[in-house]
């Protein structure tokens, strides 16, 4: 029954708390822990959902991570949505059309169950004189809940992070009335890293500028700072924030701006202050730091041996808190111990936080789960392995070039990424194109649907070309699924849109490598040479405007040149990307990016098309000892850079001349460090198809990868002015002032913005 005095005004606020239900624990003689506390009475808070059968024995109890509460669930019932509310509630993972579902409050916290605020013997609050906690010790007290709500057993006893360690100290200790013990994200034993990091945040608490060593809120919003970093991986951080100002700073210390991490650190400090007991905080804290199973059981070994009940061990791929080796290690031992247990991995870029925000894949692995019954548990070395499955939308030649390029590069990319990846599905619409056996056992779909809707998929490839794969790139993201597509169509027409929609998903629209067309000659970039040392770059970067413009230079229409480029398969679908300065444009701003480190957007870029070029010009140059090229060029100045993309007459055998065909070419004025040029191919499919792997290792390895947000630039690009252009006079070509809008710049005769000044 409930206690006389719920102490309710102890609580602190909470999410439906009018659901929340208390019980006073019968003790016949005083609860002790495991350190020699005691406790006369024990409340504990708890809420519920659905029914307990009359064998009681469809219970399922949820434990509750450190600074959550009792409402796990209840948006399905017209109450607030709960912190897992997608994973609890009927028909989902943990179905409360068919389980009776206990989510109690930690003892120690501040929402319902006894905790530092409430009465000691004495009478008056415990505060830090609260019995010193550990995990076992609130096992023990759950497990006499459970108990007097009269349940015999327990189908599943599922923990996240701290909610884990409570969750191995119910296989260990009470096994034999649990069907399923599932640890999500929680080691063994806390290391010495973890706790530094609870020492940190404690102390945060403790001191503060008040002098006030208990109720600091300053000092809990720091704590609660390094709280949330730990709880995040930098790939993850990296995507939603970037570099990212939130204010931009002045000119004084005292006016130093404000990054968005910071912004976003400060918003969940506050939030802390207002709903969390830093005593709770100090408890709790302290209870994680002496989770260990092996305390006074004889070492890790005898006390997994113990267990008595199978296990499912799941980890975070990316999580830096409890790193998913230290949760593999517990289903290693269990193995090696021929117990049954099953080992499980989210894949994720969001840290320890993955257990609250890929609940579509914590969903599929308890619906999957294989036990009881002992499954083979991966080694060390194969759970290091990240095994990737993806899903591709469209069958083209760069689909089955890409699917090759896997195969051939397997062992590589095992052996330096630590990667494998598998093709799971591929989807083509054309009825008339034969998918064959191109694609090992992936399986192969008409409805492309089907496949973006897959939970099953770690990663979504759009290889189809033109716009129409738009709705199913947007369900993608919506979705969580990161997309990798080297569609310059879909990317011109809906681009920023879907990075937007991607960064508010938390994940990632992979692109950079992939419209890049895979040169080598971007990873080359920023090794040798210092961000702030680049004076210029001058590239040739659009395979299809070479191939136009040798052609004309050869004698040929403009119309034949597209055409000779067409058939070469050089071209996009709308080939006005190409001929317009798009592509150039696009790669252009990444280079730029990637070398100084800041991005310009590209309504910044001036830029001429090819339309209306003369092509007797072009034909003539070759006798002037020029060349014309598309080129895309950026020139750094005080006062803002020259940053263009235009026809522009180059030495007829210099570096950017001598780009023909397919070939790219980038040159790099690096100051001190002298002139460097890169050669690269592109717009060809093998190209492409490696461009996307790139693409595809970068998501799960940021450093091998072009894909990155940017602070913008503060500087504003200025026009380029030359002094001099390739201009008709009469029936001959010849240099003369730059002026005439028909007339062809010449490159050497920029006018650098050093001059301008």
């Amino acid at each position: 029954m409930a206690a006389p005095n719920e102490y309710r005004d102890r609580w602190w606020p909470a999410a439906a708390v009018d659901r929340v239900q208390t019980l006073q624990l019968d003790l016949p003689e005083p609860f002790t822990t495991v350190h020699g506390g005691e406790f006369t009475e024990l409340q504990v808070a708890y809420e519920t959902w659905g029914e307990l059968n009359e064998a009681r024995d469809n219970a399922v109890l949820v434990i509750h991570p450190l600074t959550t509460d009792t409402h796990a669930t209840g948006g399905f019932d017209g109450q607030p949505d709960g912190w897992w509310e997608a994973m609890i509630g009927p028909g989902r993972a943990i179905d409360t059309d068919s389980r009776f579902v206990i989510c109690p409050n930690l003892t120690g916290s501040c929402y319902g169950s006894t905790g530092p605020r409430f009465p000691g013997p004495d009478g008056e609050p415990w505060l830090d004189r609260f019995p010193l906690l550990t995990p076992l010790d609130i096992m023990r007290i759950q497990h006499l809940l459970v108990r007097q709500l009269g349940v015999r057993r327990l189908k599943k006893v599922v923990g996240p992070s701290m909610g884990g360690m409570i969750a191995w100290e119910w296989a260990i200790e009470a096994g034999s009335m649990v069907d399923l013990a599932v640890v999500v994200a929680a080691p063994l034993r806390t290391t010495p890293y973890q706790i530094g990091l609870n020492w940190l945040q404690r102390r945060g608490i403790e001191i503060d500028v008040s002098g006030d060593e208990i109720t600091s809120r300053l000092g809990q919003m720091v704590a609660r700072g390094v709280g949330m970093l730990s709880y995040r991986a930098p790939i993850g951080m990296e995507e939603k924030f970037g570099r990212d100002w939130f204010k931009k700073p002045g000119s004084t210390i005292k006016d130093r701006g404000m990054f968005n991490i910071e912004s976003w650190l400060r918003h969940h400090g506050k939030r802390i202050t207002k709903r969390f007991d830093p005593l709770t905080y100090i408890t709790l804290t302290r209870a994680m730091d002496l989770h260990d199973i092996s305390e006074d059981r004889g070492g890790l070994i005898a006390a997994l041996d113990r267990v008595e009940c199978p296990v499912l061990a799941v980890g975070i791929s990316s999580d830096p808190l409890y790193t998913p080796s230290e949760v593999h290690l517990g289903a290693e031992i269990l193995s090696q111990l021929d117990k049954p247990v099953q080992y499980a991995e989210i894949r994720s870029p969001h840290g320890h936080d993955g257990f609250l925000l890929e609940t579509d894949q914590l969903s599929t692995i308890l619906r999957q789960a294989k036990l009881p019954g002992s499954q083979p548990v991966p080694t060390r070395e194969e759970r290091e392995l990240n095994n990737v499955r993806l899903g591709i939308l469209g069958a083209g030649q760069v689909a089955e070039k890409l699917a090759r390029i896997l195969t051939s590069r397997s062992r590589q990319l095992h052996e330096e990424h630590g990667l494998r990846f598998e093709i799971a599905a591929v989807a083509e619409i054309d009825p008339e194109k034969e998918l064959g056996d191109r694609f090992g056992h992936a399986e192969l779909l008409r409805d492309p649907s089907r496949l973006v809707r897959r939970d099953d998929l770690d990663v979504i490839l759009d290889l189809t070309r033109g716009e129409g794969s738009a709705a199913l790139v947007e369900e993608a993201l919506t979705r969580s699924r990161p997309v990798v597509t080297p569609n310059k169509v879909l990317l011109h027409a809906h681009g920023a849109r879907l990075e937007r929609l991607a960064l508010d998903n938390g994940v990632r629209l992979a692109f950079h490598n992939s419209i890049a067309a895979g040169w080598p000659l971007l990873y080359s970039v920023d090794r040798p040479l210092g961000r702030r040392d680049v004076r210029s770059l001058q590239a040739v970067l659009s395979s299809t405007c070479n191939v136009i413009l040798g052609a004309v230079e050869n004698g040929a229409s403009f119309e034949e040149g597209l055409e000779q480029a067409r058939l070469r398969d050089l071209t996009e679908p709308d080939p006005a990307l190409d001929i317009s300065g798009w592509d150039t444009v696009q790669k252009l701003v990444i280079l730029i990016a990637r070398t100084l480190g800041v991005r310009f957007p590209v309504g910044q870029v001036q830029v001429r098309d090819l339309s209306g070029l003369d092509p007797f010009l072009v034909q003539e140059a070759p006798a002037l000892g020029l060349r014309v090229k598309q080129i895309g060029l950026f020139v750094a100045g005080a006062g803002g850079p020259v940053i263009a993309v235009m026809p522009m007459a180059v030495p007829l055998d210099g570096y950017l001349g001598g780009a023909r065909d397919a070939n790219n070419v980038l040159v790099v004025d690096g100051g001190e460090a002298g002139e460097m040029a890169y050669f690269a191919r592109g717009g060809e499919t093998v190209p492409v198809a490696s461009a996307v792997l790139g693409d595809l290792v970068g998501l799960f390895e940021p450093t091998r990868s072009w894909t990155g947000r940017y602070p913008p630039a503060e500087e504003q690009a200025q026009p380029a002015r030359f002094a001099h252009a390739l201009l008709r006079k009469g029936e001959k070509a010849a240099i003369g002032e730059a002026g005439d809008p028909d007339g062809i710049p010449v490159l050497e005769s920029l006018l650098h913005p050093r001059d301008l000044e």
